[in-house]
């Protein structure tokens, strides 16, 4: 249940659309205010021992009542004030260190949650939305726009709560000084102000400009170096070099544009700020002369007004970060606001046992709302049963596997678990309740038996070896150069396809889950390895609900049941030997490829009676 809003709204400090929640931190947030709050009253006193050096040793104006405890002698009052001086300077350093410390420590701790935040975000949207996003794009967010974010607000937080409570501060006792003195001290105030507002709106834009096409260059980069051996085999180097090339040039010349932009606004700061100190200077002096006002009182009026107008240049130089990190907000809230993940019902339920019997109840499903993938699909899987689904490219069987595991919902019509909606099932229960081969097989850990052991979070290295042994696997993965140990390399490169489809099967084994769904198993295997992978998945299969996908028909004639699809529609469905003696689309099928390994034929399906 979400917090009321006012709890919210005091949750969320200067950075209100950025989205950080700085409840879990807000005691450190507390203890750094009160550490800003403090040094901003040491602030306020700082100068006032050098106004009385001034004003009561060099010269013998008196004392305000409330300092009559001071020496008389002007040497020993000469000795408190500079003494003075020095611990006002030793507490000003350590309620520095105590707020920079609190405050960024706790900026870096909301922005690690939000990087978390957001990795989960992206983890739980759908595989449409990952399809259509360029996965550098994602990275890009993920990284430099949430670090971007951390260095504005670790090092721009603690300077504006500390700036904004000293210029409080400051101003209220330049008034009660002398209120005519501290008009003409802000007159240039608005000039400054706008200047500031101006440059930094400039600088925001030409920074979201430089984020949007790094992160383009950056998806860039990721397409070509994952496919650098088709790069590399079409001599394509020079081109995708200039598309890179050319995306880093617009992102450049944003940059360009803010650094020139910071160039200008950093001295229109400072001219400002010292045609201030002039005008100051000018008229506080003629009015120590005419004795309006005394040194001590004019040097006060000068520190504080250096201290009132600091605010303004340190944000000159921060002017860049600050752009940077708006920029970047603007694109981690952007992400932060997609929802296309699978939706997950409140009164989601959670059965005790599954039997494994599987229905897709006339499911229609259509990608990114235009293709028709799969067209009113009616087809029934009893507990146990082996069932294939076969067809050409493009048919649709890869996409009924998804709907099973609910990487999407369809479009109308159902997919029912021993009779349930998946819809109604709790996502998590039922994805436990699932173990896929893929035909893409995805290591995601250092070693053999560490992506074995995915399979069931927690596994020890011992039920790995043995899951790899169940399906007969182990004399493969044993054989590699440092056995279950060997490090697989980058999304698994270091092990051939049959060595990841041998670490897949096993990876489902120890999930031992009652429905198993392999897409594609043997593709690209040599004879040999794929003999050895038949005779796993056998072992694999043995008393569990599994759909297989394939274009190989060797693999599959040995199913209890098979679906022949065509343009996402099922055109036939029986064992094998009933649908070879039909003659027809199945028959069309098996005869023109003869169960060999080489892809099917489209022109045989299509032209085969239905």
């Amino acid at each position: 249940m979400k917090p009321p809003r006012s709890r919210r709204l005091r949750s969320r400090i200067a950075f209100l659309d950025w989205g950080l929640d700085l409840r879990p931190v807000r005691l450190s947030i507390l203890g750094g205010v009160a550490c800003s709050v403090l040094r901003a009253v040491l602030q306020w006193i700082a100068p006032l021992p050098l106004k009385l050096i001034f004003d009561n040793v060099l010269t013998r104006h008196r004392l305000p009542s409330v300092l009559a405890w001071l020496p008389t002698a002007r040497s020993a009052r000469l000795y408190v004030l500079c003494a003075a001086m020095v611990v006002i300077a030793m507490l000003l350093g350590l309620t520095a260190y105590g707020a920079n410390a609190l405050l960024a420590g706790a900026g870096q701790r909301v922005v690690y949650d939000l990087r978390c935040r957001l990795f989960r975000h992206l983890e739980a949207q759908s595989t449409r939305f990952h399809q259509s996003r360029p996965l550098g794009d994602l990275l890009s967010r993920l990284g430099g726009d949430v670090q971007a974010m951390q260095s504005v607000v670790v090092n721009v937080l603690p300077t504006v709560v500390e700036n904004t409570l000293t210029v409080t501060g400051m101003v209220v006792i330049m008034f009660v000084l002398d209120w005519r003195f501290s008009l003409l001290a802000l007159a240039l105030l608005p000039g400054l102000w706008w200047v500031v507002r101006h440059y930094l709106a400039a600088i925001k834009t030409a920074q979201r400009a430089a984020r949007r096409n790094e992160g383009l260059a950056s998806a860039a980069a990721q397409q070509t170096l994952a496919a650098l051996p088709v790069v590399q085999a079409f001599g394509a180097e020079d081109t995708e070099a200039g598309r890179y090339a050319d995306l880093a040039q617009a992102g450049l010349t944003a940059n360009r544009r803010s650094v020139l932009l910071q160039a200008r606004f950093t001295p229109l700061v400072t001219v400002i700020m010292t045609l201030a100190t002039a005008l100051v200077m000018f008229f506080g002096a003629r009015q120590v002369v005419s004795g309006h006002l005394t040194a001590g009182d004019l040097l006060v009026f000068s520190a504080y007004f250096r201290g009132m107008y600091s605010p303004a240049r340190q944000l000159a130089k921060l002017a860049g970060m600050m752009g940077r990190g708006q920029a970047s907000a603007e694109r981690v809230s952007e992400m932060l606001a997609c929802e296309d993940h699978v939706p997950q019902r409140s009164q989601a339920r959670t059965p005790r046992t599954v039997s494994g019997s599987i229905a897709f109840d006339h499911v229609s499903f259509a990608h990114h709302g235009s293709r028709v993938a799969l067209d009113d699909v009616a087809v029934s899987i009893a507990p146990g049963e082996q069932h294939a689904l076969v067809g050409v490219t493009g048919s649709g069987k890869s996409t009924l596997l998804r709907l099973v595991a609910r990487f999407a919902d369809p479009d109308s019509g159902a997919v029912l678990l021993d009779g349930i909606d998946l819809r109604d099932l709790d996502l998590t229960w039922l994805r436990s309740h699932i173990a896929l081969v893929p035909q893409e097989m995805a290591l995601l850990r250092p070693t053999v038996w560490e992506n074995i052991a995915y399979g069931s979070p927690g596994a020890p290295r011992a039920v790995a070896i043995a899951a790899a042994r169940s399906v007969g696997v182990h004399e493969v993965l044993a054989g590699l150069r440092d056995g279950y140990d060997t490090e697989v390399g980058e999304a698994g490169n270091a092990l051939s396809g049959g060595q990841r489809q041998c670490v897949a099967i096993a990876r489902a084994m120890v999930r031992d889950a009652p429905v198993l769904l392999l897409d594609e198993p043997t593709t690209g295997l040599d004879a040999t390895t794929e003999s050895v992978v038949l005779t796993a998945l056998d072992r694999l299969r043995e008393g569990r609900t599994t759909i297989m996908v394939s274009h190989q028909l060797k693999a599959v004639h040995r199913a209890d049941r098979i679906t022949v699809l065509s343009h996402g529609r099922v055109v036939e469905q029986g064992t094998h030997s009933e649908l070879m003696g039909t003659e027809s689309a199945y028959f069309a099928l098996y005869s023109t490829t003869g169960a060999a390994r080489s892809p099917v034929s489209p022109i045989a399906l299509e032209t085969a009676p239905a």
